[in-house]
C-alpha cells in the first residue's frame, strides 16, 4: 500500500510572512558577510510543525482527518504574534535559526489536542516536548560569534500578529533540491471540514497566490525540511 510522508502544521499568517521573509533576506545578507553558511527555508515553506507524521498510508492520512475534526470543535481560533530569533540546541552549538512565537500557550494546547487524538488512534507519543517556534534556516558552517551578531542586529522585532483558524496536512516530497509540500486536507478550528481530498493535493504555494510577492532572494530555492525533517 502506498505511503506518504506528511506532518501536520499552522500556517502563518501572510503579513507576518511577509514581515519574516523580510527579516530572513536581511539575516542572509548579514551572515553571508560574516562567512556563515545557512541553508535558508523557502518563505512559501514557513509553517509551524505540529506534529511529523512520517510515512504513512493513505487510508491512515484520511482517518487522521476524520478523527481530528469531533476533536477541533470545541477549539477556538486563537492570536500568535511572531517576534525575536532564536536557535536550537542552544547558542554555543546552533544547528536551526528560528522565528519565536508569542502566545498563551494556545498552540501547545493545539499540539496536545492533536497528539491526544493520533495516540488514540494507534499514532506512536511525540518523543520530545513541543517548543512553539518557526524554523527559517539551518546552519551549515561559520563561527558562532558571527551567528550571533547577525542575530543581535534584529534585536527583539515582532514581525506581526495572526489568527490561527485551522490546522493542515502536508505531504512531503523529498526531491535532490529539497522538500516540495502539497496540502492533502485542512480543518478549521471551532467549525466543520473543509478542503482537499488526498488525492486532490495543493502545492503549498498557492496560499501565496493572491497575494503581494515575497522577497526574491529571501531563501536559496532549496526548500528546508524543518527541525522536524518535514
Amino acid at each position: 500500500m502506498r505511503t506518504i510522508r506528511s506532518f501536520i502544521a499552522v500556517n502563518i499568517g501572510l503579513h507576518a510572512l511577509r514581515a519574516v521573509a523580510e527579516e530572513q533576506s536581511a539575516l542572509r545578507r548579514r551572515a553571508g558577510a560574516r562567512g556563515v553558511e545557512v541553508r535558508w527555508v523557502a518563505p512559501q515553506n514557513l509553517h509551524v510543525t505540529l506534529r511529523f507524521l512520517g510515512q504513512v498510508t493513505e487510508p491512515m492520512v484520511a482517518a487522521f482527518q476524520d478523527g481530528l475534526e469531533p476533536a477541533l470543535r470545541n477549539v477556538a481560533p486563537f492570536e500568535v504574534t511572531a517576534a525575536g530569533l532564536g536557535v536550537f540546541p542552544d547558542e554555543r552549538q546552533p544547528t536551526v535559526v528560528w522565528v519565536g512565537l508569542r502566545e498563551d500557550d494556545a498552540l501547545g494546547r493545539l499540539h496536545g489536542t492533536v497528539s491526544e487524538v493520533l495516540v488514540g488512534m494507534g499514532f506512536a507519543p511525540d518523543d520530545k516536548p513541543f517548543r512553539s517556534h518557526v524554523t527559517i534556516g539551518r546552519v551549515k558552517s561559520g563561527e558562532v560569534d558571527a551567528l550571533a551578531a547577525c542575530m543581535a542586529e534584529s534585536g527583539e522585532r515582532a514581525y506581526g500578529a495572526f489568527t490561527v483558524r485551522e490546522i493542515v496536512c502536508y505531504r512531503s516530497d523529498l526531491r535532490p533540491s529539497g522538500a516540495d509540500y502539497h496540502m492533502l486536507w485542512r480543518l478549521p478550528l471551532g467549525g466543520r471540514a473543509r478542503g482537499a481530498r488526498i488525492e486532490e493535493a495543493e502545492p503549498i504555494t498557492e496560499r501565496e497566490a493572491e497575494d503581494e510577492p515575497l522577497p526574491p532572494d529571501a531563501a536559496d530555492g532549496a526548500p528546508d525540511e524543518g527541525e522536524t525533517k518535514e
